[in-house]
């Protein structure tokens, strides 16, 4: 098959863009065609979007479009208006934990859309249940996670090496991280905290753990995809702490190095992960629970080691073994 992935794509920056890629090499060693088609860009370089993607499009028997909420949307409004136009099969994953805001805000545009796709994607429970409230069909297939082994590090002890790997904008609440670390250091001097990425908050949050005084704070700054392995390496503890989520790549990344995860419990998370079982939830952007957590987990490492273990037991029905089939099946 030709398959053409048409996204807000961005080379090496994770999320849904690390999915496509991974999705295009994965496609391409089982022997199809697999390229990317990227929306994003200057409002007036979209002005000639949907020629642009018409003339392209023409060499593809499936148009497989990755979208989420708001701008995130524009994928899906071009790709299926040019995959309706083409008569080309068009699979739709939707990504993002903004859907139910988002499916509430605009309920025609979005019902509009994906009604006219041949195959709808969510990731998870959680979407799953949005689109059944909106009536717009749908399948469940996870994200992707590559499990070759060579990034699993067996932890004999845990210590408080916190890491978070998310980006730094709003939606990603760092600034709970930040205080809860504040709290840590109180009664762990010694503990660490990495804060890999960029995003509009980037230096509003290096002054602000500069004015909290915080000490073993290491702002990495923008990292590539291919080299988030090398952090986490050199951490136990992965923390997030979104308002909002779908089913965050990042958290698997963890999962797969062996660290234990720390989330905030919302949207598809509670999918991804059994509180007190393959990892830990708090409730979100509560400073208190988070740290509390925190301490928990380092001051009982038998019980979070036991869970990192069992966490990296999960990561099979995401491995491209269980996966790929079923995206596959859609492209028919």
């Amino acid at each position: 098959m030709r398959v053409l992935l048409i996204c807000n794509y961005r080379p090496g920056v994770g999320g849904i863009s690390g999915q496509v890629e991974i999705l295009q090499r994965k496609l391409r060693e089982e022997g199809h065609t697999a390229d990317i088609f990227s929306t994003k860009g200057s409002m007036l370089w979209r002005l000639g979007l949907f020629d642009r993607l018409c003339r392209v499009a023409k060499s593809y028997d499936v148009l497989h479009i990755h979208c989420c909420s708001d701008w995130g949307f524009l994928p899906a409004v071009v790709g299926v208006a040019v995959g309706r136009r083409l008569k080309k099969r068009i699979v739709l994953t939707y990504h993002g934990g903004g859907g139910e805001q988002f499916f509430d805000k605009h309920p025609k545009l979005v019902k509009y859309y994906l009604t006219r796709t041949d195959q709808n994607i969510v990731l998870s429970g959680f979407l799953a249940r949005i689109f059944d409230k909106h009536r717009i069909p749908y399948t469940i297939i996870p994200n992707i996670i590559e499990l070759d082994g060579s990034h699993y590090r067996e932890r004999t002890a845990l210590k408080p090496n916190f890491i978070c790997t998310r980006a730094h904008e709003e939606l990603y609440n760092i600034p709970c991280i930040l205080r809860a670390f504040k709290i840590i250091l109180t009664e762990l001097p010694e503990a660490t905290l990495t804060l890999v990425g960029d995003g509009s908050q980037h230096n509003t949050l290096i002054q602000m753990a500069n004015e909290m005084g915080l000490q073993n704070v290491t702002f990495t700054g923008r990292v590539d995809n291919s080299e988030i392995y090398t952090y986490l390496d050199r951490a136990d503890i992965l923390l997030s702490a979104p308002k909002a989520d779908n089913m965050p790549i990042s958290l698997l990344e963890a999962m797969n190095a062996g660290l234990l995860v720390i989330s905030s419990n919302v949207g598809g998370v509670p999918y991804m992960i059994a509180d007190r079982v393959t990892g830990l939830l708090f409730e979100s952007d509560n400073t208190d629970h988070l740290a509390e957590r925190m301490l928990w987990a380092v001051g009982h490492p038998d019980e979070s080691l036991d869970m990192t273990r069992r966490a990296r037991q999960t990561l099979r029905s995401y491995s491209w073994t269980e996966v790929g089939r079923k995206i596959e099946e859609s492209y028919t």
